[in-house]
């Protein structure tokens, strides 16, 4: 037992200084993001916001999974919607991060009800909007972001009203990525880059832009 501490430890070190060599973090930001892990830890050991197994090292599954983007998303004045937010990955941590403009959507109440705590709690600065996505009336967003929501070509469905021409897609998807960009080619015709995950050697991520629709349809949830 004594050994897989250890090692769970080691992990969990591992990542976090993996993720401290290769991003900008300062020492305000990482104590908030620490913060920010306890504060869930808390939370999900009541309701479950996020599995259960991905908290025994988070600095990999949850915080490099989503400051990663952060390559992408350079400019921090950047207008940024987090497309099912969950519990905050990866638009909170952007957030922390100093992004001024980031909106955090979704539909679980009890998701939106534990952001606008800890938020409240530590100071972070994120509008946070219980809706669902379909129903948001506003295009003007530079960026769409979404991670372990839907299935991509639901995810062109979501976006499709919340993009003008310049807005860019930036999708953290799972080891079915190639599949989901053929099946949503049936629908939509797009412009795409499909990039290596930090965190996770099987996942991708997925930018997207020039989005229109093929069979407007055929669309449905």
């Amino acid at each position: 037992m004594l050994r897989e501490k250890t090692i769970k430890g080691a992990s969990k070190l591992k990542y976090k200084q993996i993720t401290k060599k290769n991003f900008s973090i300062n020492q305000s930001q990482e104590k908030t993001i620490e913060n920010f892990l306890e504060e869930l830890t808390l939370y999900n050991n009541k309701t479950n916001l996020v599995g259960k197994s991905t908290m025994t090292d988070p600095w990999r599954s949850h915080i490099l999974d989503s400051i990663q983007i952060t390559n992408i998303i350079t400019n921090k004045n950047s207008k940024i919607l987090d497309m099912g937010t969950g519990a905050g990955f990866p638009g909170l941590i952007l957030s922390i991060l100093g992004y001024r403009k980031v909106t955090l959507v979704d539909s679980s109440r009890k998701k939106i009800s534990f952001l606008k705590e800890v938020c409240k709690k530590l100071d972070i600065d994120a509008n946070i909007l219980l809706q669902r996505i379909e129903l948001i009336q506003n295009n003007n967003y530079d960026f769409l972001t979404s991670r372990a929501l839907a299935n991509l070509n639901k995810l062109l469905f979501y976006s499709h009203k919340l993009i003008h021409k310049h807005t860019v897609m930036v999708f953290l998807k799972g080891q079915n990525a190639t599949k989901e960009i053929s099946d949503a080619k049936k629908n939509w015709d797009f412009s795409f880059n499909v990039l290596k995950s930090l965190s996770d050697d099987r996942g991708k991520i997925l930018i997207i832009n020039k989005l229109s629709t093929i069979r407007p349809w055929k669309l449905s949830l």
